[in-house]
């Protein structure tokens, strides 16, 4: 049983009848199991251990800065413990597959987790049974698995599988196919095993002494399984139902045990083939499903190859960031003798794999070489893992001492010489207890004692790197951030060619920091013809293989809800990273709207923070953070089972408990009654679901609806009705739309997820006044605390952000009229004021105590509006707007003070911000946003650096009198 964090192990006891242990020992006699590990599956059952699992490692760097020194790095690696002489090894789908001298899934796993970071490329050239792929995968990695055995590919990528429902479906036809022979054959004679033998001769594979090694009724049933597999399955499906043949191989033939190759007869009994085949085929599916948590968003490659060549040709230059792997111990092992039948049967011939073999004892023996030629084999491996391998990262290689001849040698020592030879630098040697338990065919003479973790390091020098734009042609002001975000992330370039290719030399940290560019779509790591790296932006639009043209602002759920004045994520990204943040940074949006930079600090490895009044806008932030931090199968199947719901759902009770009895005269105003029936039904549905973040993101799924069904006017920001208005609408066929497209969106995401550079750290995101201290210190932000902010506050009496919002502010926040009223009024930017308030804020405006609050020129700009309006018949809202002006930038103002407090010395803010217009008089007079917000953070001691100038875009929408004419990005610095 488990004993605790670390999973050490301790022995029980279980009491049975001799009848039932009887009939246990012959059942798994078929599976192949013995008594311990068929407990320990019960346990697993019982007891999953994915969970544990997925916490995030004790050990693992907070940023690539935690690597740059090599002997601190060293210094920690000594101080973990690598014997685990009491701990599982066998965990989630390590033990799926027979395979010699396989190193424990703890070693790669501490390996992994103290030397890279989430989204690393970790590379094993010795992959045999894909131990470290799926560590790496388990850790949130990137895994590339090289073998030249052709079995260590198909076995790594059963255990690095997320089954899908096809996959699923496709093996339970198999099942049944193989029922159906299993009836058939039963009670039958040897003529029936000869009958399949003849059906299906084709599948069997040349065997030198065939007869020897396998009775007929193996042969046939072998057989007639390669048949149905070929004939059933395809994809994943066929790599299972392979992978599950390949297990019984050597148990079904005359092959003494997995360690002994001598026959000894033996005479099977019809079907037995067939039952054991689909005990393993069962026991494989079961290890996959409950370890499905921990592999879901796999990212593994596997090569099948001689590591010696295929590195060069396979593995782009500077493309792996971390290398882990047990190289074969020299004439010690032959892993095509351990797995001849298995090869056979799937098709390969191990004789072709025991030409390439490295540290083989039969070549060696049959050659009569030594160490020596070990040692050159092994040199051409660390010569391409010396390419692969980015500059400052490392290579660990789990070694153990050679015997030839009765001499022993220290592989640890010989082949750090060889890679000081190449270029690496040794950073160290760690000794490590070893097991003494047979792991192989080799005999105790040649068995290792002792065993090393041989530290490996590139040396962090200077490399060269070539980044490609966007397929999408730049606006300039994109071309100069992509030049600016480059700098910040240590990667000098000119600003000649922004637009264009940008070559520059590096090493870490900046190297690193390549893949995290917003305005580059690839990047190049070396000379020649170096194969481009994606960016995570790249990937996050476009995924791993998906080529356009276009900009995408809704990729992951940036799309879920529109949202009026929201601007764009890569810009957001951008300038994230123009401010100099670094992983695990905290960044700030105190107007956050519908949540673009959180979720943009979310999916960059930052700790972000958010805070909006609208009540709508927090919601949204809330729902498109929170779904991506949830298990994607709730996710999944709440989708899956509100498409279905809404598909056979035709007739809609009238009923109205999900609205509040106070907002029905508004309701029934605003929305025809069939459309109230549809939308009670729907939202209850939807607030049956017990997680409140998955119900946050349907009910917004909702919300994207509901101008579409309402009487509002879709195109009109304001609250007008449609000329013609609705009798009903198709609520149904609408949420499902968009619930569908959705799914789209978050399935493109989870595919690619494993990417993110770094981990994730869960946003904070709040309704609540980024004016209010008391606010923002509940959520986190104290002083000094916050290392960049980014937003874009609301603009000048532009956007009627509640008016816009207001109908899904009804229906389904629930907020009346009257609240919503009293919300309006307070936001930044309102254009809603009281007749005494005005009064109020003209008096302050015109009185000699105006400078003393906020800059003179902008007192002077707003008094001159003052004075063009105060004639009569000017309209309300003219004569209201110098009054909401001086609100609007007493609210930017007091938010710039909670900005200062929070930012961290030298940290800066930067906001995007836009210019409009209002008449005076007879003329249009630009309200000069972008300068008075610059002139008030001088004016609360903020540094004022140079702007970045934006182009102006505007959705097509009525009723845009007051359009921004100019945007700009405002640059302040605490100083």
């Amino acid at each position: 049983m488990y004993k605790d964090a670390d999973m050490a192990r301790e022995r029980i006891v279980v009491e049975t009848t001799d009848v039932r242990k009887a009939a246990l020992a012959e059942q798994l006699d078929i599976s192949g199991e013995s008594f311990s590990s068929w407990i320990e599956n019960q346990i697993d059952d019982a007891v999953p251990l994915a969970a544990h699992l997925a916490a995030a490692p004790p050990n693992e760097p907070k940023s690539i800065d935690d690597l740059l020194d090599s002997a601190a790095v060293l210094k920690r690696l000594e101080s973990l413990d690598w014997a685990f002489t009491d701990e599982d090894t066998r965990y989630l789908t390590h033990d799926l597959h027979p395979y010699p001298a396989k190193f424990p899934p703890q070693i790669p796993a501490k390996a992994i987790s103290a030397l890279s970071l989430p989204g690393d490329v970790v590379m094993d050239p010795f992959g045999g049974s894909g131990t470290t792929a799926v560590e790496a995968v388990r850790l949130g990695r990137r895994a590339i698995s090289v073998d030249a055995n052709p079995l260590s590919a198909m076995v790594g990528r059963v255990k690095t599988l997320a089954l899908r429902e096809e996959a699923l479906a496709s093996l339970a036809e198999l099942q049944t196919a193989v029922d159906g022979y299993r009836s058939n054959g039963h009670g039958k004679s040897r003529s029936w095993s000869e009958s399949l033998i003849a059906k299906h001769s084709t599948h069997i594979p040349d065997i030198p002494n065939l007869h020897k090694w396998f009775c007929i009724a193996a042969l046939g049933e072998l057989a007639l399984l390669r048949h149905l597999i070929g004939e059933i399955t395809q994809a994943e499906a066929r790599d299972v139902a392979l992978a599950a043949l390949s297990r019984i191989v050597t148990r079904v033939s005359n092959q003494d045990s997995e360690t002994r190759y001598v026959a000894h007869d033996k005479e099977l009994a019809p079907t037995f083939v067939l039952k054991a085949y689909q005990e393993s085929l069962k026991l494989i599916v079961k290890r996959l499903e409950a370890g499905r948590a921990s592999l879901l968003g796999t990212q593994a490659t596997f090569l099948e190859g001689d590591s010696r060549s295929v590195l060069d040709t396979s593995v782009a230059e500077g493309s792996v960031d971390l290398i882990v792997t047990s190289p074969p111990y020299p004439n010690a092992t032959d892993y095509h003798l351990y797995h001849r039948f298995r090869l056979f049967w799937l098709g390969h011939d191990p004789r072709s794999f025991g030409a390439l073999e490295i540290g083989s004892h039969l070549k060696h023996q049959r050659k009569g070489t030594d160490f020596a030629e070990y040692r050159d084999d092994m040199s051409k491996v660390l010569k391409g893992c010396f390419r692969a391998l980015q500059p400052g990262r490392f290579a660990v290689l789990v070694v153990g001492d050679a015997v030839f001849k009765g001499e022993t040698f220290s592989t640890a020592t010989e082949l750090a010489e060889a890679g000081r030879t190449l270029g690496f630098e040794v950073a160290g040697i760690i000794d490590r207890p070893i097991h003494q338990t047979k792991r192989s065919f080799s005999a105790a003479a040649r068995r290792a004692r002792s065993e090393q973790l041989l530290i490996l390091r590139k040396p962090n020098e200077p490399a060269k790197i070539v980044f490609e734009p966007p397929a999408y042609k730049m606006w300039p002001y994109e071309a100069d951030l992509r030049v600016a975000e480059l700098r910040a992330l240590g990667l000098p370039v000119g600003a000649e060619s922004a637009a264009k290719t940008l070559v520059s030399s590096a090493a870490q940290p900046a190297l690193w920091n390549a893949r995290r560019a917003a305005f580059s779509k690839t990047y190049r790591i070396g000379g020649g013809q170096a194969s481009p790296q994606e960016t995570w932006q790249s990937v996050l639009e476009n995924g791993d293989s998906d080529p356009t043209t276009r900009k995408d602002p809704k990729y992951a759920t940036h799309g879920l809800h529109a949202y009026k004045g929201k601007f764009y994520p890569q810009l957001a990204k951008s300038l994230l990273n123009a401010g100099g943040c670094s992983i695990g940074s905290v960044v700030f949006d105190p107007y956050c709207g519908s949540g673009t930079v959180p979720l943009e600090g979310f999916l960059n490895g930052y700790k972000s923070y958010g805070v909006d009044m609208n009540p709508l806008a927090a919601k949204i932030a809330h729902a498109k953070t929170g779904v991506l931090q949830l298990d994607r199968e709730l996710v999944r199947g709440a989708m899956s089972s509100l498409m279905i719901a809404t598909e056979k759902q035709r007739v809609f009770p009238t009923a109205r408990d999900h609205f509040s009895e106070a907002n029905l005269v508004e309701l029934e105003s605003w929305f025809p009654s069939p459309v109230l029936d549809k939308l009670n039904w729907l939202l209850g549905h939807i607030r049956l679901f017990g997680e409140p973040t998955l119900v946050d993101f349907l009910e917004v799924v909702v919300s994207s609806i509901i101008r579409d069904i309402s009487q509002q006017e879709p195109s009109d920001l304001r609250i007008r009705r449609r000329k013609e208005p609705l009798e009903d609408a198709p609520v149904m066929e609408l949420f499902r739309s968009s619930l569908s497209l959705q799914a789209r969106r978050l399935e493109k995401y989870w595919r690619v997820k494993a990417r993110a550079p770094g981990r994730q750290f869960a946003p904070v995101v709040r309704e609540g006044d980024s004016r209010d201290e008391a606010c923002l210190r509940e959520m986190g932000l104290v002083d000094d605390s916050v290392d960049c902010v980014v937003t874009s506050p609301p603009y000048a009496t532009a956007l009627p952000y509640i008016d816009t919002d207001r109908l899904s502010i009804l229906a389904v926040l629930g907020v009346p009229t009257s609240e919503r009223s009293v919300i309006e009024a307070r936001l930044t930017g309102s254009r809603e004021i009281k007749r005494s308030d005005k009064v109020r804020l003209e008096q302050i405006l015109h009185s000699e105590s105006a400078e003393a609050q906020l800059p003179a020129e902008m007192i002077k700009a707003l008094r001159y509006i003052s004075e063009g309006n105060s004639v009569a018949g000017v309209g309300f809202r003219r004569d209201n707007m110098p009054a909401l002006l001086w609100r609007y930038f007493i609210d930017i103002q007091n938010t710039l003070k909670q900005v200062k407090r929070v930012l961290k010395v030298g940290a800066r803010a930067y906001y995007v911000v836009g210019d409009s217009r209002t008449k005076v008089g007879e003329t249009w007079t630009q309200i000069a946003t972008c300068d008075h917000v610059s002139a008030v953070a001088a004016h609360i001691g903020l540094k004022v650096l140079t702007p970045i100038e934006i182009d102006v875009t505007t959705e097509r929408m009525l009723h845009l009198k007051n359009a921004i004419t100019k945007n700009e990005v405002l640059i302040f610095e605490k100083v």
